[in-house]
């Protein structure tokens, strides 16, 4: 009795402190702030190849997964019997999805990265051709203007000249040769990005910087998908013991939910931006459209923004055809069309599914906010993490909803909505 009647007391005492504690951390965060995000990129600095070691355990457990199933599928029964013969296959599994994955990135690049730089080699080889196409145009178009045309034509010779010099002298010898370009990459790019390289053992050390985060980072990998289950053991444990079980339930079965929509929608976007490359690269050179492979990353890469990407690569795509063919500009910018309805209305609903549940507008709008404040990056993943949170308050909502016993379907509160005082539930979804 005597304890229940200072618990009260206790408990008010122990918020006044977190509030106060709070407000001391919000005014140290609040004139701190420099200070702070200093000690935040320092330490994600530090993580970093632990971060990298996630993500590439998250790309490779569907891999994983899959040739597990398959090992135990060919595997005699009486072997399964022993706990350790199935993590031997799980170990064996994890050593052929990092073999699958390291061999599809060393096809990639041996297919694309000569055809892209052939491309490039190509594409500056014909820019005084361009140029003249645009100059001609430019006069023909001012022709009717010869007090504008003789302000303009001055500034677009002097800069077309400029282009061409430059292109003629810094950019092509240097793409001539792989010894040449490493060369050149060592002498005059690195210095001026990094501006703190200031001889070759640098770059050596930076390099091998760089190598040994990717070493951690596929050890971090492998060490997350041998140890999974116990970790998810784990997390578990913690959020029961924190939590009372209903909400505990509730989280746990959050948490399994943004692991499927930001898997299913990462894993599916990138294999339906493969197969858009492919699809272009093959249909570019069927057409006879200039530097098709160069064409082609462009669609496959911007492929994986949904919704504007299509339109973000077709732009400069269209442009470089334009100076070559206004006709193959036309032919190219139907082939986008059509290439994009397929994509849109049948490959990627059959690789993607419903893996989001977002209407058209949401997926506007998460790319338009996230895309401003994460720009590249923020497109790419606004769409699953505006999901996760538009799935998790849809899911809060409904059980709110539930509770009151009112009806769940968005349906019956369109139009004007009649008094719920004492409405029953009405078959919840």
């Amino acid at each position: 009795m005597k304890r229940d009647k200072y618990q009260s007391y206790f408990a008010l005492g122990v918020t006044a402190f977190c509030v106060i504690v709070g407000a001391i951390a919000f005014f140290f965060l609040l004139f701190h702030a420099e200070t702070v995000y200093g000690f935040l990129s320092t330490l994600v600095h530090i993580l970093r190849p632990i971060f990298m070691g996630i993500v590439l355990a998250f790309l490779l457990l569907p891999i994983q997964r899959r040739i597990l199933r398959c090992l135990i599928g060919i595997t005699p029964a009486s072997l399964l019997s022993r706990s350790r013969s199935v993590q031997i296959l799980s170990i064996f599994s994890i050593m052929l999805s990092l073999i699958f994955a390291a061999f599809l990135i060393y096809i990639l690049l041996a297919m694309v990265l000569p055809q892209v730089y052939l491309s490039v080699v190509g594409l500056i080889n014909t820019v005084p051709d361009y140029i003249e196409i645009v100059r001609n145009s430019l006069q023909s178009f001012l022709e009717d203007n010869p007090g504008v045309q003789e302000m303009i034509m001055p500034y677009y010779i002097s800069a077309a000249n400029s282009l061409e010099a430059w292109l003629r002298t810094d950019i092509l010898p240097n793409l001539e040769s792989v010894s040449s370009s490493m060369l050149w990459l060592k002498e005059s790019v690195l210095p001026n990005v990094t501006g703190v390289v200031s001889n070759v053992s640098a770059v050596v050390v930076a390099l091998l910087l760089l190598l040994k985060d990717l070493l951690i980072a596929i050890i971090v990998s492998v060490y997350l998908l041998i140890r999974k289950d116990i970790f998810s053991a784990q997390s578990k444990k913690i959020v029961y013991s924190l939590f009372e079980t209903s909400h505990a339930d509730f989280i746990i079965e959050e948490v399994r939910n943004v692991y499927r929509i930001l898997s299913g929608f990462v894993i599916g976007k990138l294999l339906d931006s493969l197969i858009i490359g492919i699809i272009a690269l093959v249909c570019c050179n069927l057409f006879r459209f200039p530097h098709p492979a160069l064409l082609a990353t462009i669609i496959g890469v911007t492929n994986v923004i949904p919704f504007f990407g299509p339109f973000i690569g077709a732009i400069p795509c269209a442009l470089l055809i334009l100076l070559v063919s206004p006709l193959q500009c036309l032919y190219f910018i139907i082939f986008v069309f059509v290439l994009q309805q397929f994509d849109g209305n049948i490959l990627g609903p059959k690789i993607l599914g419903d893996s989001t549940g977002l209407a058209s507008f949401w997926v506007l709008f998460s790319i338009i906010l996230f895309g401003g404040l994460f720009g590249f990056a923020g497109m790419v993943l606004g769409v699953p993490v505006f999901a996760i949170l538009y799935s998790a308050i849809r899911r809060l909502v409904h059980r709110g909803l539930r509770k009151r016993k009112l009806p769940t379907q968005t349906e019956f509160y369109v139009g004007q909505t009649p008094g719920l005082a004492g409405q029953e539930r009405d078959g919840a979804v």
